[in-house]
């Protein structure tokens, strides 16, 4: 007897879709980071080009830092000053090292990053239960709509 020919079931993937509650949350849980590490939210922490006083770390900062450009953070400097009025030369070391500056920074913030990290998932759960029924509509809104986004 022959060998029965099929035909193969063409394979449909569903289409990828943005979640729009868990885009927010990450981007909770990022600036409270950057906030206890590098004393600045993550908006100015990625599209600053310098930080507004001297216990805040850009990434551009970062970057240069890392790179040995000028600029950078992390970089300490000697300030002479020269002998003035009978005033003697003196030197002093500016800037902090990019360690000590991060470990101040932790003791400044870093119980509130760790609340923030613990009640930032919780609250997004307790939020999902509550709106299940109006997100799964506005779901399938988005969904007929065409939009790759869900709420």
């Amino acid at each position: 007897m022959a060998r029965r020919r099929t035909r193969r079931k063409t394979r449909r993937s569903t289409p990828k879709t943005i979640n729009a509650a868990k885009v927010l949350e990450a981007a909770m849980i990022g600036s409270a980071v950057t906030q206890g590490f590098f004393n600045v939210g993550i908006g100015d922490f990625v599209m600053s080009t310098s930080s507004m006083n001297p216990s805040q770390i850009t990434a551009r900062e970062l970057i240069a830092g890392i790179t040995g450009q000028a600029g950078g953070f992390g970089t300490q400097y000697k300030v002479t000053n020269q002998a003035v009025a009978g005033r003697p030369q003196t030197t002093s070391t500016r800037g902090m090292a990019f360690a000590e500056q991060v470990k101040d920074n932790l003791q400044n913030n870093g119980a509130q990053m760790i609340g923030s990290l613990i009640v930032i998932p919780a609250a997004f759960k307790v939020f999902n239960k509550l709106t299940r029924q109006p997100r799964s509509m506005a779901n399938k809104a988005l969904k007929m709509s065409g939009l790759p986004v869900r709420v």
